[in-house]
């Protein structure tokens, strides 16, 4: 998954919560996923990685006229295979006509692209999106994963996401896997993919 972090003038790294918002607010935040999508394929040519990449994007960002055509430029000419990036979209930011954004997403999926829920649980429009839009992955809160194995309510909400993701043919990805015991949990009950420290830390 690629995070997105800045370094301020004194060196120090600023997290994604405190400029994000701010690039929402200013309306350039669809300008970030740009310069974001074009970093990270360059340092996916670099490394030759051939696995898939993860990218987060606004729904804000989305709803922009140029946004698919840009993306696809980007990913075009970086020479990637787009069946490599999955865009992930998060009910953080909500847009009000979902039809639009339904549209898109599915014009997203057209181009080639792979598409995640991010946060999977956390709210309602979850289900809407899953529902209607052509969803390739799953991505499980990680406030219920990370207490699955304390807490009978979080693992059981685990287990029926994974089972209904079965159904739907949705390969599942379980955030917040911190340690063994949680990983053991969450492939126990049929998760495809896990994420978190005891996978692997974040690198620059």
């Amino acid at each position: 998954e690629v995070l997105c972090r800045v370094q301020a003038n004194d060196g120090r790294i600023m997290g994604a919560h405190e400029f994000i918002e701010v690039a929402e607010k200013l309306g350039i935040i669809h300008n970030l996923d740009f310069i974001v999508l074009e970093k990270a394929l360059e340092q996916v040519n670099r490394e030759g990685y051939s696995g898939l990449l993860f990218v987060n994007i606004s729904p804000r960002s989305l709803v922009l006229s140029e946004f698919i055509p840009e993306v696809t430029r980007i990913v075009t000419e970086s020479g990637i295979d787009r069946g490599q990036i999955v865009f992930e979209i998060t009910e953080r930011d909500t847009i009000k006509n979902m039809s639009i954004l339904e549209k898109l997403v599915s014009n997203l999926k057209s181009e080639g692209f792979k598409l995640a829920i991010d946060d999977f649980g956390s709210g309602f429009s979850s289900f809407h999106y899953l529902k209607h839009f052509p969803i390739d992955f799953v991505k499980i809160d990680g406030e219920f994963v990370a207490n699955m194995t304390s807490n009978f309510k979080d693992h059981a909400v685990v287990s029926c996401i994974s089972s209904l993701a079965k159904e739907l043919k949705v390969e599942t990805v379980a955030e917040y896997v911190e340690n063994e015991e949680v990983l053991n949990a969450v492939r126990a009950v049929g998760i495809t993919y896990a994420q978190g420290y005891h996978i692997r830390r974040p690198t620059p």
